[in-house]
């Protein structure tokens, strides 16, 4: 299965913008909501966004400096263990080490200053400020004695602040031509982001900056002992990334996009020389002198090449994937290539001599004294990885989370216990789930699954979980009440939803990769099993904010399947008792999601890209669409009601809202827009007709919104402001709870909206849930409010019977 993907925009050089305070909207005509309360899964100190790394001068550590949480952490790269974690200012991006090893220098991009790192001692001894605004890259000259800072300000007057190493102050500024951020990198299923920023480099004799000026076709050359612009040379379109040569007289530049052009300037005498290449070049990866500087290294696309410096002849093209970054080991035999497969190779021969698989990776090192690198996993996770690049003997070390555990990262699914105990947290990028109390709000259990765990399900008795380990290809069963893995089965490949039936018995999981299945898995703890594997046509990934994977749902009495065959514009129906299909049949453009009506007798199908509802008759037969209904934009949320409507989120970024469709009649009967919010994920609750949708919003105001699920008459009933982007949405009816995953900051939304002592779910205080307490009066069994215990403190006892009774009667809120 592949992946649907959009368009990218331009980069272009900006200035980059301090995070805004966003306020909780106030929805109109209404008072401003509560906010849901956010409890955090991880644990301090975290490693959150690795964005930059360095070797120390003696190879004996590995720093790696993390933008989100301000720290930068030491690793021990045989070990592969953290060794010490240093706090430093904000928003740090990238990191240098002097060539004496006394010290590590990191650039605080949004406080302005930079942290001084004492290595023997693993502290910061100083906070440098700088004069500008927004330092982001930093060298260090060859003795030792002073850090070249790039500074933003307003990305058209930048600067370079010189730093003083051994008095930690700033001794010089250079003004300069403009530097910022000249793109951006956005991975949807993590939520993980950041900017890519104009490159500079410092000769290796430490007299001259080379900067290229992509917005002007121009490279700007400075002198650091003068502290000053020595010349301005122009070039063929965007300039874009520069190496200099070992003897510090000769800079390459690169030129992105269809320019086709090496630029070489003699650093003595600034006269330039123009190399032609056979084919475009990347946007930001760097370019490389081999240490004799007679040839260099490039990338374009899924290729690394090969080009003579003195005859600008392509001497050798290598298939490597898409480029994260070329790096020369310390002793000049090798280059190595960052990226899903890392590659060596043999610089005297020209040769791809070793490809090894482990994940993708983009930022990478070589360590100054062995031939060992490590690279960082930061767009697709949050991993540091170590390899042995001795040529073709070369090997992965191994690999670990750029934190120290227990992480949290991007939490992404979520399941709730039937019995309201517990929440099972799948943690897309830090292979495991948390498992939650729901009664206390707090982590019970960190439990490793294995890669790119996506979604969870729980049986109905809540003893077990059913993860899927996607990366891992496999699908992880939990017992939840030890806390522990107790079978791993394999399904190839990327295993990423799981339904379970009502009665507990099976578990469905569909693969969207490879040979796309659905497999039926009986459930019996360590002895479960798959028992059948059926196809399930082309399924994959639509990219709506964190991705979403083609649905799959069951019909309320467990006897139907439904699957969105996505790429097939079809919808597949399985008989779960004969474990065969019994259906297909074609729906809109790219299907995403599916829901049966109450009485199993229609299905409702989201088509992302037909921008439709198709209405599936399913009984009585044959199988067939009754309806199709437009204008629709990008639908994802489905969820019909019991009185014949259906209630259909649009995602559509140019009018978001609520649909609410009559399918009898084919038409929509009513409009919501929502205030712009984009619906992610929702619950229908089927005891009070209340619908909850999870929204996105592009202005940031993020909200859980509670809708009278009425038809024509829908309405808002209200709303509550959430951190962020929700990811997913979990409901427990009974208990009134909304818990919403967040991927950024890695955690969960937790929403009541019933109260203490409506033990029933009817959103009233009653003889009824006086009962309820009372049949479980003087239990000591740790249960959570369903059962009363309404104090969170084990038992069910005469305190809880006090808060009971001095609500009762009322109503919640």
């Amino acid at each position: 299965a592949v992946d649907a993907s959009g368009r990218r925009a331009q980069p272009h050089t900006v200035r980059f913008e301090r995070p805004r305070v966003v306020q909780a909207a106030v929805w109109p005509g209404r008072p401003e909501g509560p906010a849901a309360t956010f409890v955090p899964l991880g644990a301090d100190p975290e490693g959150d966004m690795p964005r930059e790394l360095a070797y120390t001068a003696d190879g004996n550590e590995l720093l790696v400096v993390h933008r989100d949480t301000d720290n930068v952490m030491f690793f021990d790269p045989t070990t592969r263990q953290i060794t010490a974690i240093v706090p430093v200012g904000d928003f740090p991006v990238h990191v240098a080490v002097s060539p004496d090893n006394r010290v590590a220098v990191v650039p605080n991009v949004l406080s302005d200053d930079v942290s001084i790192i004492d290595i023997a001692t693993h502290s910061e001894i100083a906070r440098v400020p700088v004069s500008g605004q927004q330092p982001y890259r930093v060298a260090i000259t060859p003795d030792s004695a002073t850090a070249i800072v790039g500074v933003i300000n307003d990305a058209v007057s930048s600067q370079f602040s010189l730093i003083d190493l051994t008095t930690a102050t700033e001794e010089a500024v250079i003004p300069s031509t403009p530097q910022g951020v000249i793109g951006f990198f956005f991975s949807p299923e993590p939520g993980i982001s950041g900017n890519l920023f104009t490159q500079f480099a410092l000769s290796p004799d430490g007299s001259t900056i080379v900067l290229p000026d992509t917005a002007n076709d121009q490279v700007a050359i400075y002198d650091v002992a003068g502290a000053a612009q020595v010349g301005l040379v122009a070039t063929p379109a965007q300039p874009r990334t520069v190496d200099i040569s070992a003897d510090s007289t000769l800079a390459a530049v690169s030129h992105s996009g269809n320019t086709r052009r090496i630029t070489l300037i003699d650093l003595d005498t600034l006269l330039t020389t123009t190399l032609t290449t056979t084919s475009d070049q990347d946007f930001l990866t760097p370019i490389r002198f081999t240490p004799a500087a007679d040839h260099l290294l490039l990338s374009y696309l899924n290729d690394t090449f090969i080009v003579n410096v003195a005859s600008g002849a392509e001497t050798a093209r290598f298939f490597t994937g898409a480029v994260g970054d070329i790096e020369l080991s310390f002793d000049g035999q090798y280059a190595i290539v960052s990226n899903f497969n890392f590659r060596i190779i043999d610089l005297a021969t020209q040769t791809l001599v070793r490809t090894m698989p482990l994940a993708p990776a983009a930022e990478a090192a070589t360590s100054p004294t062995a031939l060992k690198a490590a690279a960082l996993n930061n767009r697709f996770g949050e991993d540091v990885q170590f390899y042995d690049i001795h040529g073709s003997s070369g090997f992965v070390e191994g690999f670990t989370l750029s934190g120290p555990a227990p992480e949290a990262d991007a939490c992404h699914n979520l399941a709730i216990s039937p019995d309201g105990r517990l929440a099972v947290v799948a943690n897309n990028t830090s292979r495991n789930v948390t498992v939650v109390d729901l009664c206390t709000q707090t982590p019970l259990a960190y439990i490793d699954v294995g890669r790119r765990p996506l979604d969870v399900a729980i049986t109905p008795d809540s003893r077990w979980a059913v993860v899927c380990a996607a990366d891992e290809n496999q699908v992880v069963i939990l017992d939840l009440t030890s806390m522990t893995v107790v079978k791993t089965l394999t399904i190839l490949s990327r295993p990423s939803r799981v339904v379970i039936s009502p009665d507990g018995q099976t578990a469905y999981v569909l693969n969207v990769a490879g040979t796309d299945r659905v497999s039926f898995i009986h459930l019996d703890g360590a002895n479960s099993s798959i028992v059948a594997q059926l196809p399930a046509g082309q399924t994959g990934i639509m990219i709506f904010t964190y991705g979403e994977i083609s649905g799959m749902t069951l019909s309320p009495d467990g006897s139907l399947l439904a699957v969105c065959d996505s790429f097939n514009d079809r919808l597949r129906l399985y008989d779960t008792a004969a474990m065969s299909q019994i259906a297909s049949v074609v729906v809109g453009d790219f299907p995403i999601r599916a829901a049966f009506s109450a009485d199993s007798s229609h299905v409702y199908v989201a088509n992302a890209l037909g921008d439709s509802l198709s209405v599936v008759r399913v009984s009585p037969g044959p199988v067939a669409v009754t309806a199709t209904v437009g204008g629709i934009g990008m639908p994802l949320v489905v969820e019909p009601d019991d009185q014949g409507y259906v209630y259909v989120g649009a995602f559509d970024i140019q009018s978001p809202g609520l649909k609410v469709v009559d399918p009898a009649a084919g038409t929509i009967v009513a409009s919501l827009g929502l205030s712009g919010g984009q619906p992610r994920a929702s619950f229908l609750s089927p005891t009070d007709g209340m619908l909850y949708l999870a929204l996105n919003d592009n202005t940031g105001n993020h909200r859980l919104v509670q809708l009278a699920a009425a038809g024509p008459a829908t309405h808002v009933v209200g709303t509550w402001s959430l951190s962020s982007s929700p990811s997913d949405l979990g409901f427990h009816n009974t208990l009134g709870l909304a818990l919403l995953t967040q991927p950024v900051p890695d955690g969960i939304d937790v929403v009541r909206v019933g109260c203490d002592g409506d033990l029933d779910g009817d959103r009233q205080i009653g003889l009824s849930d006086l009962s309820v307490l009372l049949g479980n009066f003087g239990q000591t069994t740790g249960a959570a409010p369903i059962d009363g215990d309404l104090d969170c403190d084990g038992d069910v006892d005469l305190t809880d019977l006090s808060v009971l009774l001095a609500r009762f009667g009322s109503a919640c809120p």
